[in-house]
């Protein structure tokens, strides 16, 4: 993928970011590397990445936003089943973490679908879920409320009114 400046993209768990410099930096006077310096968009508090543009493992992280096209198929596609709630407390962390960072649209949609669908189970109990759950189901809607924004140039607060219109699921609200 060859970015240039201006570009917005995802990158791991960051999300939507924009490229926002490439150029040769020397951190802790070592020799210079040049970097893709990126800025979360939509992010409450000022914040720059660097990504070192030889690092093939942090690269590998950086990948174009969807399009308007493949949005509204997603939202077509909505909602997808991403298996069994993990009881196991660390092991579900883990596994929501790494969806989170490293996985497909599909997979962290299914994510929000999966935290949703066991907070109700819980709600209906009367109990809440818990506040690793609920940063994690935060974290996933983020990311995917800023993707569908960029994507269909909507601002994100307005992604949970498009899906419901569109499928009847508040699964973003």
């Amino acid at each position: 993928m060859k970015l240039k400046i201006g570009d917005n993209i995802v990158y791991g768990g960051s999300g939507v970011c924009q490229v926002e410099d490439i150029k040769d930096i020397s951190f802790f006077h070592e020799e210079a590397q040049t970097y893709y310096v990126l800025k979360p968009l939509f992010a409450k508090q000022a914040s720059v990445l660097y990504v070192p543009k030889d690092n093939s493992a942090q690269v590998s992280k950086i990948h174009p936003v969807m399009s308007k096209k493949e949005a509204i198929s997603l939202i077509d596609t909505l909602p997808i089943d991403s298996g069994k709630w993990i009881e196991d407390r660390n092991e579900r962390k883990e596994k929501f973490n790494s969806v989170i960072s490293n996985g497909s649209r599909e997979e962290i949609l299914g994510l929000i679908n999966l935290i949703v669908t066991h907070a109700k189970k819980l709600s209906k109990e009367g109990k809440h879920l818990n506040a690793q759950d609920d940063r994690a189901l935060y974290e996933a809607k983020n990311r995917m409320n800023n993707e569908f924004a960029i994507a269909l140039d909507i601002e994100p607060d307005n992604v949970c009114d498009l899906i419901y219109e569109k499928t009847g699921l508040e699964i973003f609200a």
